[in-house]
């Protein structure tokens, strides 16, 4: 079994190397343009391997090179559209890397700066603004973050963009600012940072589904209750780690718990894989379904699966990537 798992991870390292492109980028197979995400998950994976230096290298050339006058990233080379959500995955591929204080600060303000309202109609602010001078009003429309600038808030952006803004506070609390105003812009960011994520968490949990875990959006439409999803629901837990000790943490584990062994997208069973391991439950059974469908399916030559894979195999050794030291 371990033998089988060796070679696996040897072909998915192989895979990887090759299928970068000339300009350092990654597409979601092989032969197509740079993405974002697929080049994020792939540098995340590769950074530990020996074999990965030189690609890691390429991949960080270019990504400080595709960062755009305000911090962030397009999701792919052939888009011009700026995406705080790709730009979370860019900003968690650099920031363990030297040199990229800069390049990840601009990123968690670009991110800080996209943090919104769902877009309403003149009639319904009103409306709020009206609910809102009784004593028990409660606001409901949250600020998150979008797939595509005015659009409406959506789970899995926000729950990348919690997730870089931890990582980055985390990096940079050990950081030296020098000068009375830079460690003062510095301590202003920070809190805004800590509000910005308390009202985000506070968006994610009012989202979760009826059962435990997340869909991709709403829990429920129209008064009917929706479904979770594996792969949504192991973003959230990864995005929230912590001592698991909320009625929304629990819920939506145990749901996982119940639903993961009948999943069949590798996808997904990375995620929730990685969130396991982060939640220090057994992921002996999962590694070796991913496994399993790698030897079937060669993942289909999806890159970010591959990447992702990979990034589940480090974590037996301790290396899970997303695991947040304060956590």
């Amino acid at each position: 079994m371990e033998e089988s798992r060796a070679v696996v991870r040897t072909e998915i390292i192989n895979f990887l190397l090759e299928q970068q492109n000339k300009d350092g980028s990654w597409g979601f197979s092989p032969g197509k343009a740079g993405v974002i995400e697929p080049t994020a998950y792939a540098l995340m994976s590769l950074a530990s391997e020996d074999r990965g230096r030189e690609a890691v290298e390429r991949g960080l050339v270019f990504l400080r090179r595709t960062q755009t006058a305000r911090g962030a990233w397009a999701v792919s080379t052939q888009d011009s559209e700026e995406a705080p959500w790709a730009t979370a995955l860019a900003g968690l591929a650099l920031i363990n890397f030297r040199g990229n204080q800069e390049v990840c600060l601009s990123a968690a303000e670009f991110i800080l700066d996209s943090f919104g309202r769902m877009p309403r109609h003149w009639v319904l602010q009103a409306a709020d603004w009206m609910r809102s001078l009784d004593a028990s009003y409660v606001e409901e429309n949250l600020r998150g973050w979008k797939w595509s600038p005015d659009t409406a808030n959506w789970v899995e952006p926000t729950a990348y963009a919690v997730l870089y803004l931890k990582s980055f506070m985390q990096s940079s609390a050990g950081t030296h600012v020098a000068g009375v105003l830079a460690r003062a812009r510095n301590a202003l960011r920070n809190t805004r940072m800590r509000e910005v994520l308390t009202e985000a968490e506070s968006l994610l949990s009012r989202r979760m589904c009826k059962e435990g875990g997340w869909n991709y959006g709403n829990s429920s439409v129209l008064g009917i209750d929706l479904r979770p999803y594996p792969l949504t629901t192991a973003l959230v837990l990864i995005a929230l780690q912590g001592p698991c000790s909320n009625q929304e943490c629990h819920k939506s584990l145990m749901y996982l718990r119940e639903v993961v062994l009948a999943e069949r997208s590798a996808l997904a069973l990375c995620l929730v894989a990685l969130c396991f391991d982060l939640y220090r439950l057994k992921t002996e059974p999962l590694i070796q379904t991913l496994a399993d469908l790698y030897e079937e399916t060669q993942f289909f030559q999806n890159i970010k699966t591959s990447a992702l894979a990979l990034l589940v195999m480090q974590s037996v050794k301790g290396q899970n990537v997303f695991l947040l030291r304060n956590s």
